[in-house]
């Protein structure tokens, strides 16, 4: 029984605490830890397959080279050595970018917070994709938000729907503060934007005057097809994130923001209000491997696997998932996004996958700011391996099967009573 802990405190907290939510993925990871459950809930890059020894030589050049300037601290907006490392990234991409317009952050995450902070004041509109990044809406959520979806298809951001939106709110009297799109291999939807409803995107930006916050965490996790501009390679007034943690490890927890330089200076002034400045010693580690070390052969490796997870569990679901459920076939990235029939709902669902089954999931829920997506999941392959994955979906088709059984036998039982209760009735 869980113990009820009374808070004195409840009367100091401020207004916006009580828009805070806990992330449904953070609180399933101690349960996903255990060895005798299958997991697809966690965005967990393999780390596993991380060359050891490749680190420990790292760490000991940056220590013999950099010695106590590496374990000092640094300026807020960055070490300049990585911030290069990071615009020969972003120009590789096709963004022309400063090393002055770059800041880096703890993770993309600190990033979306930053962002919100600079940006948003109670009750302002911004425009999130539905499904959406559920770090994003945490982010933007605490600074009191007003969150408005705008929904996917197999090709990304319905920008129809926003075209709608955006002159609704115009009729209103409404202008958003900004659109947050994750737009090559969605989290959690696995989709990606195509190149026409990218450049239509930019148009509707420059007519409503919208600013537009790009998340690119997964654009280098590429298992076919041709890569697609981002979006700042194509406006330089997009804000871009971008974030070590797919391409290298997440663990050292380093991400960057690159955007206009205006904004920037905002946002080094949030940054040194929450931390003064991202640890010098793990830019300094990251910045000797990307210079020093092959690390594009590591992650070609590494996108190889993927694609064979990806792979193995299309044809798990395939094989083993009703004709009933549908899902998603992404093209890059860590997930793909799965619909039930609606009557399931997968936040219910989810205990008896644990429990009976030994399986792990994400809830469709946790990715809309309005409780949508109730008989949708969202399902990662990048950190299981094969036959991991293989036995984990026919599990979890079990479940779904017995759920969609046991619909089926209430919704007979129904139709029988009320067909006994029309005949009591024309007697």
């Amino acid at each position: 029984m869980t113990e009820l802990i009374f808070d004195k405190w409840a009367k100091l907290y401020s207004e916006r605490t009580s828009l805070m939510r806990s992330s449904e993925i953070r609180n399933l990871l101690s349960v996903t830890a255990r060895p005798d459950i299958i997991s697809f809930a966690g965005g967990l890059p393999d780390t596993r397959s991380f060359p050891m020894e490749r680190m420990v030589e790292t760490t000991r050049r940056v220590m013999r080279r950099e010695g106590s300037a590496a374990l000092q601290y640094g300026p807020s907006e960055g070490h300049q050595g990585l911030k290069e490392i990071i615009a020969t990234l972003m120009r590789e991409d096709g963004m022309d970018v400063d090393t002055e317009e770059i800041i880096i952050t703890d993770g993309a995450q600190q990033g979306l917070e930053l962002i919100g902070k600079i940006f948003i004041d109670r009750d302002d509109e911004i425009i999130v994709e539905a499904p959406s990044y559920v770090g994003g809406l945490q982010a933007f959520s605490s600074h009191q938000a007003k969150i408005i979806p705008v929904a996917l298809d197999e090709d990304g951001l319905r920008v129809d729907l926003l075209e709608d939106t955006l002159k609704k709110l115009k009729r209103e009297g409404h202008a958003p503060k900004f659109l947050y799109v994750v737009p090559t291999f969605h989290n959690p939807a696995g989709v990606t934007l195509s190149a026409k409803r990218r450049q239509r995107l930019l148009e509707l930006a420059h007519e409503n005057n919208l600013l537009i916050i790009e998340d690119d965490p997964y654009s280098r996790l590429r298992f076919e097809g041709q890569p697609v501009r981002p979006l700042r390679s194509m406006d330089e007034s997009v804000v871009y994130l971008g974030t070590f943690s797919k391409i290298f490890c997440p663990g050292l927890r380093l991400g960057w923001v690159a955007a206009p330089r205006p904004i920037v200076e905002k946002l080094i002034f949030a940054k040194q209000a929450a931390d003064l400045c991202t640890s010098s010693l793990s830019q300094r580690l990251v910045e000797e491997y990307f210079t020093s070390h092959p690390w594009k052969a590591h992650l070609k490796k590494l996108v190889k696997t993927y694609k064979r997870r990806r792979d193995a569990m299309l044809e798990s679901l395939e094989e083993f998932f009703p004709p009933e459920a549908s899902w998603t076939k992404p093209g890059g990235g860590l997930f793909l996004w799965a619909t039930l029939p609606d009557y399931i709902d997968t936040t219910e669902m989810l205990a008896e996958a644990i429990d009976e089954e030994k399986v792990a999931y994400i809830p469709g829920r946790a990715f809309f700011h309005d409780g949508s997506g109730k008989n949708c999941m969202r399902l990662n392959f990048s950190y299981p391996e094969e036959e991991q994955i293989r036995e984990g979906i026919k599990r979890l088709a079990k479940v779904v099967r017995r759920q969609m059984e046991l619909y089926e036998t209430f919704a007979k039982g129904v139709h029988l009573n009320s067909g006994d209760s029309n005949e009591k009735g024309s007697d």
